[in-house]
């Protein structure tokens, strides 16, 4: 793979759509060197395409969803070169056990009809839990990034972006209000415990921030990674070829043989192979049935 400053684009800057603070991540990253200058519009409200609090249903994929605020930032921009960004949670290697977070990021040029997806995955770690009092409260909140927001819903109420104890107290006042259909009266105990959920919008998770810093990273490295053929950015190694020979008895694993790179502009391939010639029997349907 070639890597150096990308020719194949239509523009030297790119538009992201974004209402949760995303340009201030991606931004430096693809700046660096001068190789894409970000713009940010908030022309459209993106949370009607769906919400991390579930109170509007997300009905696009991820990845359709990020391709879709890239055409749309180039739709109110008019730009050629539109950027989208979305993130997904509760994959991974291990659901249910293990928290996780899958960032995309989708960039496309109209002009060049072209089309480059960036990613970054792993452990996320940011739940839920329940104070019991307000000195639970707050000693919970000790124990959590300082960055990270809170939100409070139940019975069609909902309060987001709330970043300290005083904030959570004033917001579980308003879900007394809206559940038993009153304010507390003085003197009344107020009803623990409190299910505190984090507000997972980028500009509230610091957590989620610093996977979206490392998906622009990748799409970083994307653009910098040029096909050989027609110079087209993007070309990349995702594919994956299984059927690694077994170093007993030569019969295709289902260890990883290579990568390949395909450009999506005319097609040119390269493989790159693992660097391990065979697979050890303990992975061969033969030699270990």
């Amino acid at each position: 793979m070639s890597h150096q400053q990308p020719s194949g684009l239509s523009a030297d800057f790119a538009v992201l759509l974004t209402q949760h603070g995303k340009e201030s991540v991606i931004g430096p990253v693809l700046a660096e060197d001068g190789l894409l200058t970000l713009q940010h519009t908030d022309a459209f409200d993106t949370d009607t395409l769906g919400t991390f609090s579930g109170e509007i249903e997300r009905k696009l994929s991820p990845i359709d969803c990020a391709r879709h605020k890239a055409r749309l930032a180039c739709e109110l921009s008019g730009a050629s070169i539109g950027l989208g960004s979305e993130g997904s949670f509760g994959a991974g290697p291990l659901p249910g056990l293990v928290g996780w977070d899958h960032e995309l990021l989708v960039l496309v040029d109209l002009e060049r009809d072209l089309e480059i997806v960036a990613s970054a995955q792993g452990p996320f770690e940011v739940r839920e839990w329940e104070a019991r009092d307000a000195d639970e409260l707050r000693a919970g909140l000790c124990e959590q990034d300082p960055g990270q927001g809170w939100l409070l819903q139940a019975n069609g109420y909902l309060a987001k972006g709330l970043q300290d104890a005083d904030a959570l107290l004033q917001a579980a006042e308003g879900l007394y209000r809206q559940v038993r259909g009153r304010a507390l009266i003085n003197g009344e105990a107020f009803p623990w415990p409190l299910n505190v959920q984090p507000d997972l919008r980028a500009m509230h998770c610091p957590a989620r921030q610093a996977f979206i810093r490392e998906a622009a990273i990748n799409l970083r490295q994307r653009l910098l990674s040029l096909c050989p053929d027609c110079a087209a950015p993007g070309f990349w190694p995702d594919l994956m070829d299984y059927g690694l020979p077994c170093s007993a008895c030569g019969f295709a694993t289902g260890c990883l043989r290579q990568r390949r790179a395909v450009c999506a502009h005319c097609k040119a391939e390269a493989c790159y192979p693992v660097e391990e010639k065979f697979a050890d029997p303990g992975s061969c349907q033969i030699c270990n049935p």
